[in-house]
Parts: C-alpha cells; structure tokens; sequence
C-alpha cells in the first residue's frame, strides 16, 4: 500500500488505483472538473497566487481592503484570501453605495473602483497564460506548456466506445487552454455557443454531436468531439450593455478588453464575462451560468458516470453542493486529485470550507470516492499520465504527428 491514495477511506496500492482508472474510463459517461491548478503548468495562477500577486502590485490598497472589512485584520491570514468572493463583495458594497444619494456615496464607490480594478487585473493576468503581447498569435496550442493539455483532450476521446457519449470538459478557469489544444489536435469542442460572425449562446448546442456519415455500422459512432462547459465564464465571453452574451476571438478580445483593462481602463463596466460579480447569477449572464450549472449537475446524476477531478481546490461553494449531493448516485464514480491531503489539518484544528469539504469526502468512507494526494503526485501532468491509453491507440504518437508527417508526405511529393 501507499500513503497517497485513499478509496473509500482506505489506502490502495498504484497498481489498484491504475486498474480502477482504467475501469472508469470505459462507464458509459465520462468528464473531467479542472481548476486554477490545472493551469499553473502552462502559465497560469493558482487563486493563493493570484492574491500574492494583487498584494505585491497593490500595496497601498490593503488597507482599504481592511477598512471596508472585506479582509481580516491581521495580514498573516491573508493568504487563503479566496479572489472570487473578494470581488463578489466588493461588487456588492458598489451596489449598496450606489444606491445612496450623498457625498459619502460618490467618495466611497471611487474608493472600491480603485478595489475592483486592481482585483481583475491580476485575475487577468493569471487567466492570459502566455504574455499579452503573445495572446492573438496562432497556434499557441501547439507549445511545449500544453501538452498535457493535448494528452487529456486525446485520452479521453480515445477511450471512449461505439455508442457511448462524447467527454465532458467542466472547468472554474477562464483561460482558453482546452480551446487551444483542442484546435491542434482536430477536435471540436461544443461550449454552448454557435454562429459563423456572432457566435451566441444556445443551451441547444450541448444536446448535438459530429460523426462520420461516410461510416458504416458502429464506426459511424466514433467521436470528434468533446463538451465543454466553463462554469464562471472565460476571457472571450463579452456581454455589452443590454445585449446578449457573445463569444469573440481572442485578437479581438486582446485589443477591445484585455489590453485596455491591463493599462487601467475599467472595462468591467461592459459586463466582461470573466469577471464574477453579485450580479453573476441574474438577468442573460444568470441565465448562462445557471445553464452551465445544470449540465453539470445533470451530467453528475447519469448511471455509470465518471469524473476526475483536478487543480479545482474546493473553494466554490455551489460546485461542492453540486457534487455532495451527486452522491446519492449509486454508479457515479468520482476521483478528485487534491495536493495537500497530506497537510490538511486535524478535525479539531481551524480548517477552511475547502479543507473541510475534502475531509468530509474523505470520511464518509465510501468506494465511490478515490482522493490521491502526494504533492506533486497530484499535479495536472500527473493526472494526465494516470488516464489509460487504449490498446489499439498509438503509444507515443499524438495527433499532431500525425499531421505533420501527413503534411511532409504532401510537400515531398510536390518536390519530385
């Protein structure tokens, strides 16, 4: 046995554990649930990370954060400071100035802007993955930092039977690490948006699927495909005043939101749908969520269903009731990658609402639920190499190989 993975509350040795991950992969529905870790990798920031970074860059607004009571007063506590709420009360607090007619209203509401700007810069800039000057540029998928970003999308549509549904991608982040390595490696992600020039949201989009018309018999149910659901919204989802959500490419984003933002420009006030908020569950924005969510729990609630869990550190209350409650599903099967089970602390010690949850799930002792813990044991690339290939499925060759020497073949022949 080892120290590191827990099923059912009891320690399995690897060689279980591989066994079982290779069982789950071939239930008929099978999903993953990503976080801010599983993007640290590649570029991106941890939500503990992105707090030190706002800190460092925005020393004189403490205070201001600690005058509003928004942070506790003592700074050592300040590091499991969750960005998200932070930025869902300081919107709030606007909502309660805003609706004062006085001098104390105007001053303070200043006061917060400065708060909020400085707080979605730094979720920004942690969401951009490569430098912002990088952002536009094609291909990016293709880089070194994402490759087990490609292994994942790859496993996962491999593994998958004739008949059996296509993966499901949910993930907190808003970066567009999935959307990139997705277009290197030919698969088409349905993420509930469609249209040629303006792409809109249509819930519809999750209930289509692509296959091969030309196929005869059960290769005719092969997939091309994945869904992926981004659970508080992405870089390039905008909402301009009073219109509906679009999704927009990422040149443009960079030059109408990203950059603007970065140089001091309070582009949030357009709706800028990476930015959660108190209005995040109201009107057209509410209306995305809420359908994000209910995929998410719907997907949770199907016979024989799997779900690995990775770089998602339990600090979002809803996702953990979602998944909490799931459990009174029989077959599902979830396997959630957490660093620090190690360091977590005793029952009887200060935990966190995060640590709290994990506890808990560890506890309830049940064989539905597999932890693996280990430090880096745990990481996003580690997860990766965990998910099976397929027998048939070649053992070091990606998809992208594929068309490179594809490609080569083409300009060899053109040569002679």
């Amino acid at each position: 046995m080892n120290d590191f993975i827990y099923q059912g509350g009891n320690a399995i040795s690897e060689e279980d554990f591989r066994n079982h991950l290779t069982s789950l992969c071939q239930l008929e529905n099978v999903g993953v649930l990503l976080g801010a870790g599983a993007s640290a990798g590649c570029g991106g920031m941890t939500m503990q990370q992105v707090w030190e970074d706002f800190k460092i860059n925005n020393e004189l607004l403490i205070p201001e954060l600690k005058a509003f009571k928004l942070i506790p007063e003592v700074e050592e506590h300040s590091n499991i400071i969750n960005v998200e709420l932070l930025l869902d009360k300081v919107t709030q607090f606007l909502s309660v100035y805003k609706a004062l007619d006085t001098e104390i209203e105007g001053e303070e509401t200043l006061r917060l802007n400065k708060i909020l700007l400085a707080l979605y810069q730094s979720v920004t800039k942690a969401a951009l993955l490569v430098g912002v000057d990088s952002f536009d540029k094609s291909h990016i998928g293709r880089e070194e930092r994402l490759s087990s970003h490609r292994s994942l999308l790859e496993k996962l549509i491999s593994n998958r039977q004739p008949g059996q549904a296509a993966p499901m991608l949910f993930t907190t982040n808003y970066d567009l690490s999935l959307e990139w390595s997705a277009e290197e490696v030919g698969i088409q992600l349905f993420n509930g948006f469609s249209g040629l020039h303006t792409r809109t949201f249509q819930p519809q989009n999750f209930d289509l699927s692509f296959r091969n018309v030309n196929a005869q018999g059960e290769a005719r149910f092969g997939h091309y495909h994945a869904y992926l659901f981004k659970l508080h919204g992405s870089l390039t989802w905008v909402q301009e005043q009073g219109t509906e959500i679009i999704e927009i490419p990422s040149p443009l984003a960079k030059s109408k939101y990203i950059e603007p933002l970065l140089n001091g420009d309070s582009v949030f006030n357009k709706q800028f749908l990476i930015y959660p908020g108190a209005n995040k569950y109201h009107h057209t924005i509410g209306f995305v969520y809420g359908e994000m969510f209910r995929r998410f729990s719907e997907f949770l609630s199907k016979p024989q269903t799997a779900i690995f869990v990775n770089g998602y550190g339990f600090g979002d209350y809803h996702i953990n009731r979602i998944i909490l409650g799931a459990l009174l599903n029989p077959s599902l099967h979830i396997v959630i990658f957490f660093p620090e089970l190690d360091s977590l602390p005793e029952m009887n010690q200060e935990m966190s609402e995060a640590q709290k949850c994990i506890k808990k799930l560890k506890s309830l002792s049940l064989n539905q639920i597999t932890i693996v813990g280990g430090g880096k044991k745990a990481y996003f690339d580690a997860f990766v190499k965990y998910i099976p290939k397929p027998v048939l499925f070649p053992k070091d060759t990606s998809a992208r190989d594929l068309v490179d020497a594809i490609n080569d073949l083409v300009q060899s022949s053109k040569e002679l």
